[in-house]
């Protein structure tokens, strides 16, 4: 299936969607949908923005890029498979009536104001959750650009654990991982560094000038063509403590356990209440309810998080990232769901792992790395 394949059939999905809705179009204005229906094009300038400056309108007969003229020669040339139409806009288009450039040239194009768009604008209608659920069911060559994503993704990461030394600063390290990243096409859009005594102390570590000495968590989630690849790795500089081992061992048999809870049909609920019990038989009963414990992943670093009231149910070819933190250790990587089992897409090869036995399977999880 070529870009051009691809992008059609998800034209398709957003078709099938739009003929049970009321409405002449839809108008995809997210970085994370344009990459998605465009088979990986970006649709951004900045990294931090939510709002791209392309947008896809589809209705039952066209699919259209919007876009100034700033961006339309690029977009063409490099973004966008030949399915898609572009229409242009002078960027200094003013508003009309309170309407956006971006919104007057939708309505052009449909003949009506009867669109609905994924995030808010001026006037139009916001669509519901449902359509941003149609992204979260990959296909062949998404697995295939998510596999390639996620072994670049861990040897980033990796590789600067190895190549920081101690005495360096936690920023020192976010440079590591940073270059090493943009090697390989990948967008760090997070990337946490904690050493030392921070570790225990942030779930969230941005990183710092404090130099460490003795270990340090990084934390990646790595963006390339749209999709977002999670995972964490923990350092030691010298022989960790037992009470370090067993934390680290602990997340890993909660991670595991996860996994193995992750399986077609199955609530999200469902998932997080297998990771509480075995939070629980752990001797960490209360540490879940001090962070997240992750949920599905694929065009956001999480398209739905897990709570105990969550009925999103898992579906092969969905990605999910899990991330149990017990105060100063974590186990996280990115996995796919498959109707057969696991596949963790994270993983280099080259890291000393865990094996946990689990409902009769056995799950290998990050474990510390000693230098």
């Amino acid at each position: 299936m070529d870009g051009s394949a691809e992008s059609e059939a998800k034209i398709g999905r957003v078709r099938e969607w739009l003929a049970g809705q009321d409405h002449t179009g839809v108008l995809l204005t997210s970085n994370a949908n344009f990459s998605w229906i465009t088979a990986g094009g970006r649709g951004h300038i900045p990294l931090s923005e939510e709002r791209g400056v392309a947008s896809v309108l589809v209705t039952q007969d066209r699919a259209v890029v919007i876009t100034t003229n700033i961006e339309g020669g690029r977009l063409v040339d490099e973004e966008l498979p030949e399915c898609f139409q572009v229409a242009e806009y002078p960027w200094q288009a003013p508003e009309v009536a309170g309407r956006s450039p971006l919104e007057q040239v939708a309505a052009d194009l449909t003949g009506s104001d009867d669109f609905v768009v994924d995030l808010p604008t001026a006037q139009a209608k916001v669509a519901g959750p449902q359509l941003s659920r149609l992204r979260t069911v990959l296909v062949e060559p998404e697995i295939d650009r998510y596999r390639e994503l996620g072994r670049d993704a861990a040897f980033a990461l990796e590789s600067a654990c190895r190549a920081v030394n101690p005495k360096e600063s936690e920023l020192d390290m976010a440079a590591h991982i940073a270059a090493l990243s943009y090697e390989r096409g990948m967008d760090p859009v997070v990337n946490l560094v904690a050493g030392d005594e921070r570790i225990p102390r942030y779930r969230h570590p941005l990183p710092t000038a404090l130099r460490f000495s003795h270990s340090l968590m990084a934390v990646l989630v790595a963006r390339r063509g749209g999709l977002h690849a999670c995972l964490t790795r923990i350092v030691c500089f010298g022989e960790p403590d037992a009470d370090r081992k067993a934390r680290q061992a602990a997340c890993a048999r909660i991670d595991a356990r996860m996994i193995a809870a992750s399986i077609p049909g199955r609530e999200l609920s469902g998932v997080l209440v297998a990771g509480i019990e075995q939070y629980a038989a752990e001797g960490f009963a209360d540490e879940w309810r001090r962070h997240h414990q992750g949920g599905t992943t694929g065009y956001a670093g999480r398209e739905v998080f897990a709570t105990p009231s969550s009925k999103d149910r898992l579906k092969a070819n969905q990605a999910v990232a899990w991330n149990p933190s017990v105060t100063g250790a974590k186990s996280e990587d990115t996995v796919l769901v498959t109707e057969t089992g696991s596949e963790v897409l994270t993983e280099s090869g080259h890291w000393p792992l865990l094996d946990i036995e689990m409902d009769g399977d056995v799950f290998r999880r990050p474990a510390l790395l000693v230098r």
